[in-house]
C-alpha cells in the first residue's frame, strides 16, 4: 500500500489582507489525495528558505520547520503502527488522524477491528480453531456491511447506536439484489456478540464510552430443525437402490452421522487411528471436534461399524487412512435431497440433520446423562459445575452405546416402513 505525504506553500492561498501565505500538507495514497492547512503562515521572502527537496525552510529556528517535523513523525509512526491494515483508511481520514495530536477518536474502525483479530483473537493461545473462523466471518460481515452502507472508512467513535442497530438488520434481512438470505436471530446474535467483546475492549482501552452493540436484544434460541422420526429412518436405510448405486454412498455417509452424531467435518476427517479395538469387541471412537476442539468420545453401535467394514478396504481409504469416503458437503447435500425423495421423506434432508437427529434418538433410547452427552457429541460444558465435579466414564459411556444399540435394532425390525 503506497501512501505518501508532502508539505508545501500554497501560493494560491496567499492573502489579500497580510500578504502571507499558508502551507499545506497533502497526503496521496493510491491515486487519491487530500488536504489541509498548517498552522503556520510564511511571507514571501521566507520562500527564499524554502528547499523543495527536503520541503524545509533553511532558517532551523523556523516555526514552520518544527511543525512540519512534528506532523512528520506522526505520519511517519502512524505507517507504522498501521502496516497492516493502511487498505481500510483514507487519504482524508490519515490526515485527520496525524493532525489530530493523536486523539484516539480518529481510529478507522475496520482498522481498530482487524488489530483485534490479528493480536487479540489469532494470538490467543486457547482460543478454538472455529472461535477464530467465528471472528474472520463475523468481521467480513462487516466489512461487506460497511462497504454496502458507503462508509468503509467509519471512525470508531461513529460506531453508534444507529450504526449497530443497521448492522443487526443488514445480517437478519434478505438482499434479492445480492441473493442473500438473512440469518437466523441465533446466527446473528453470534456475531453480534463478538462485537460486543471488540468494542468492550476499545472501552476498556478507553478509545470509547459505551457499547452500541449492547441496545441490541438478542435472542440466542436456535429455530428448531428437521430431524428424522425412527419411521423415516427405516424409509432411508431400506431404500432400495439398486438401480441408483451412486447414491448408496451418501446414505451410508448419512446414516454414519445418525449412529455417531460427528458434524459433517469431523466425520469426513475421521483417521482410522481415532478408533480404538477393545479387547471385548467395542470400538472407541476417540476425536476432537475441528470446530470447538472440544473431546468425543464413545462407544459405536454395530451399524456404525458395519459401515467402517464395507470402506476400510476402499483404494481410497487405504490411501488417506480416512475412516469414510471423502465428498464435499455441498455435493452430499445434493445427493441427500434426492434420497429424501426417493425414499419419500418430506424433508430437505441435509448432512446437519443426521447430527439432530442422532440427538434427537439419545433421548428415544433413554439416555438422559447429560454429561455422557456431551461427551459423545463433543459439546463444550463450561459454565457447567459438572464439568468441574463430574468425570464421565467408560461404563457410563458403555451403557449409552447399549442403549442406543437396542433402540437401532428396535427401529429396524420393529417399526413399520
Amino acid at each position: 500500500m503506497k501512501v505518501s505525504i508532502v508539505f508545501y506553500p500554497n501560493k494560491a492561498k496567499k492573502s489579500t489582507k497580510t500578504g502571507k501565505i499558508p502551507m499545506y500538507l497533502r497526503v496521496c495514497m493510491n491515486g487519491q489525495k487530500a488536504e489541509t492547512r498548517l498552522n503556520a503562515d510564511v511571507t514571501m521572502q521566507d520562500l527564499n528558505k524554502w528547499d523543495l527537496a527536503t520541503m524545509r525552510f533553511s532558517d532551523r529556528n523556523s516555526k514552520a520547520n518544527q511543525i512540519i517535523n512534528s506532523i512528520d513523525q506522526k505520519f511517519t509512526e502512524f505507517k507504522i503502527l498501521n502496516a497492516t491494515t493502511l487498505s481500510k483508511y483514507t487519504a482524508k481520514r490519515i490526515i485527520d488522524v496525524i493532525m489530530k495530536d493523536g486523539e484516539t477518536s480518529n481510529i478507522v474502525a475496520l482498522a481498530y477491528i482487524e488489530n483485534y483479530y490479528n493480536k487479540v483473537v489469532v494470538n490467543k493461545s486457547k482460543i478454538a480453531k472455529g472461535t477464530i473462523k467465528g471472528y474472520r466471518k463475523a468481521i467480513n460481515h462487516m466489512i461487506k456491511f460497511l462497504e454496502l452502507r458507503k462508509t468503509p472508512g467509519i471512525l470508531l467513535s461513529e460506531i453508534n447506536n444507529n450504526v449497530a442497530l443497521e448492522f443487526n438488520d443488514y445480517l437478519k434481512g434478505n438482499k434479492h439484489c445480492q441473493n442473500r438470505k438473512g440469518m437466523t436471530d441465533a446466527s446473528a446474535a453470534g456475531i453480534i456478540k463478538k462485537f460486543r467483546t471488540i468494542i468492550d475492549r476499545a472501552i476498556n482501552e478507553e478509545l470509547l464510552e459505551r457499547n452500541p452493540f449492547k441496545i441490541i436484544k438478542l435472542n440466542n434460541t436456535s429455530p428448531m430443525r428437521d430431524r428424522l422420526t425412527a419411521s423415516q429412518l427405516k424409509q432411508l436405510n431400506d431404500l432400495d437402490l439398486t438401480n441408483f448405486p451412486t447414491q448408496a454412498l451418501y446414505r451410508d455417509l448419512f446414516l454414519f452421522q445418525v449412529y455417531t452424531g460427528l458434524a459433517y467435518i469431523d466425520a469426513m476427517l475421521l483417521k482410522n487411528e481415532n478408533l480404538e479395538l477393545r479387547p471385548d469387541g467395542n470400538i472407541k471412537l476417540k476425536t476432537t471436534r475441528l470446530k470447538t476442539e472440544e473431546p468425543v468420545e464413545q462407544f459405536l453401535t454395530s451399524h456404525a461399524i458395519e459401515i467402517i467394514k464395507k470402506y476400510k478396504s476402499k483404494p481410497e481409504n487405504q490411501i488417506t487412512g480416512l475412516v469414510l469416503p471423502t465428498r464435499s458437503n455441498q455435493k452430499v447435500n445434493v445427493q441427500l435431497k434426492m434420497l429424501a425423495e426417493l425414499a419419500n421423506i418430506p424433508i430437505k434432508l441435509t448432512s446437519h440433520i443426521g447430527r439432530h437427529t442422532f440427538r434427537q434418538m439419545l433421548s428415544e433410547a433413554g439416555i438422559e446423562d447429560y454429561g455422557v452427552i456431551a461427551r459423545m457429541m463433543g459439546r463444550s460444558r463450561r459454565g457447567d459445575i459438572d464439568s468441574v465435579y463430574y468425570a464421565i466414564t467408560e461404563t457410563g459411556l458403555l451403557e449409552a452405546k447399549r442403549k442406543f444399540e437396542v433402540f437401532l435394532g428396535k427401529t429396524f425390525y420393529e417399526v413399520a416402513a
